[in-house]
């Protein structure tokens, strides 16, 4: 398993992940180091663990509204499949009782 040295807030930490996962790893880790310098930025430097703190709600708050924007998108979509199955559905129903019709008018001829 490789072990990677990130930084956030001025301080390196090695960590392990899964291999081929470095880069991905670093671009989060890189993430991170920016929240957390944007609130050292905007509160001072109050320690390590706030700052950190402070940056896993935030993170949390945005994968939270990303969630609901995916459920919303499902939601539409879904409402949209309906609606085409509805759709579909009168066509098939419209094109058997022109077959009907036909079919009457061949039998009558």
């Amino acid at each position: 398993m490789p072990t990677l040295d990130i930084t956030i807030n001025g301080r390196r930490h090695t960590v392990q992940c899964g291999e081929g996962e470095e880069g991905r790893l670093r671009r989060l880790a890189s993430y991170v180091d920016g929240r957390v310098r944007e609130l050292a930025q905007q509160y001072g430097q109050i320690g390590d663990t706030r700052l950190l703190v402070l940056a896993a709600l935030l993170i949390a708050d945005e994968l939270d509204d990303a969630y609901a924007e995916i459920r919303r998108l499902r939601q539409a979509g879904n409402e949209q499949a309906r609606e085409s199955e509805a759709e579909v559905a009168a066509l098939i129903t419209r094109v058997a009782e022109r077959l009907e019709q036909l079919a009457a008018a061949l039998e009558t001829a």
